[in-house]
């Protein structure tokens, strides 16, 4: 199988020939192991063999944007950036990376309904979607790739951003007005601009994507009922969306959230990232177990204790260990969020070629 015949197979919960795995790493850990592993600036994934997922706009060259929205926030400062949303992040430190944090939530003041409805919010009509270069063959293209699409929903990301994770954590219980306000308006451009890009690049889409992270290392950061109340809806209306067009939903989501895992499936996830087996609750066994007929599963190879303290031989088990329990049908290999600098490049090394090797075997 290719690329794409063999992660289409995992998503639809079938065995591939070999079960697939995907490469992900901060840009300072991706430069230590191209440097361990002597490629100079080609791909680290490409050397492992790794599979992959592709995005439509990285193959024309430029994506949705809204050029006056945007340029009303442009900033000089490199290590600023003002999204669409007003929301402001600059860059800091954390150990030896680099990550763009939330320094001003444009909605902190928010108090009333009215507050929310006579922000500046950005329209679907606002968004400026480029052509498909005139010999652009899509067919041609996609035989060996799967698409996947992550930048239009998010009905919890955007809002706290919006409003601060504090003041959101007040609001659900003192204030939900507001929230249901923030959630609406976000949802008005989202769902907007989903319909758009589906309706403007039929048959490209393979998948579309969330990256709203609802879970911490020991439980929820908020309950399930404020998450079913709140939240939940506004996903399941975007991915009702995607599959009236044969688009399946993924959704990227960190921490113990083995509890809301039903109403993700409920609102139409069919692929779920990174199962965090560090956290509370997130055995791997008893997901399969118990989703195992409903989803997909992207990651499960640890960052924060097998991949950065482990040896190799306990790296090498590990895989074989996931590999096992969460495949070989429904299962794409991956490490459960960006691998950081703390890896050790053996350890990858370990990882990818134990992948390659055994996610072959297991499937004969």
């Amino acid at each position: 199988m290719n690329n794409r015949e063999a992660i289409l197979t995992a998503v639809a919960r079938r065995k591939p020939d070999c079960i697939p795995y995907t490469y992900s790493a901060t840009q300072e850990a991706d430069e230590i192991f191209r440097k361990y592993l002597g490629i100079g600036q080609n791909s680290v994934a490409d050397y492992f063999g790794c599979y992959h997922f592709d995005s439509l706009w990285s193959a024309i060259g430029s994506g949705p944007s809204l050029p006056e929205r945007q340029a009303r926030h442009q900033c000089d400062d490199p290590n600023v950036r003002i999204d669409i949303w007003g929301c402001r992040r600059e860059l800091v430190t954390a150990g030896s990376a680099r990550y763009m944090e939330l320094t001003n939530a444009p909605l902190a003041y928010a108090e009333t309904v009215a507050d929310v409805e006579s922000y500046d919010w950005p329209r679907p009509d606002e968004v400026v979607l480029p052509d498909l270069p005139a010999t652009f063959n899509i067919a041609e293209w996609k035989a060996d790739k799967v698409v996947l699409d992550s930048s239009c929903i998010c009905p919890f990301g955007v809002p706290w951003s919006m409003l601060g994770m504090e003041k959101m954590m007040l609001d659900l219980t003192i204030n939900p007005a507001v929230i249901e306000a923030v959630v609406a308006n976000v949802e008005a451009y989202t769902l907007g601009l989903l319909r758009c890009i589906l309706e403007k690049y039929p048959g490209v889409l393979d998948l579309t994507g969330c990256g709203d992270d609802y879970g911490m290392q020991t439980g929820l950061l908020i309950s399930k009922e404020m998450i079913d109340k709140f939240f939940m809806p506004s996903l399941s209306r975007h991915y009702e969306l995607a599959r009236e067009y044969g688009v399946y939903g993924y959704h990227h989501c960190c921490g113990a959230i083995f509890e809301i895992i039903p109403s993700l499936i409920d609102a139409g996830v069919e692929v779920l990232n990174p199962i965090q087996t560090s956290a509370a609750g997130m055995d791997t066994a008893r997901i399969k177990k118990v989703f195992g007929k409903s989803l997909c599963f992207h990651g499960g190879i640890d960052i924060s204790q097998v991949l950065s303290h482990g040896t190799p031989a306990e790296v090498r088990a590990e895989v074989r260990l996931q590999m096992e329990t969460l495949g070989p049908e429904g299962y794409i290999l991956a490490p459960s969020h960006h691998i950081q600098t703390d890896t050790p490049p053996e350890n990858l090394v370990a990882m990818y070629e134990e992948a390659r090797d055994y996610g072959c075997r297991i499937c004969r």
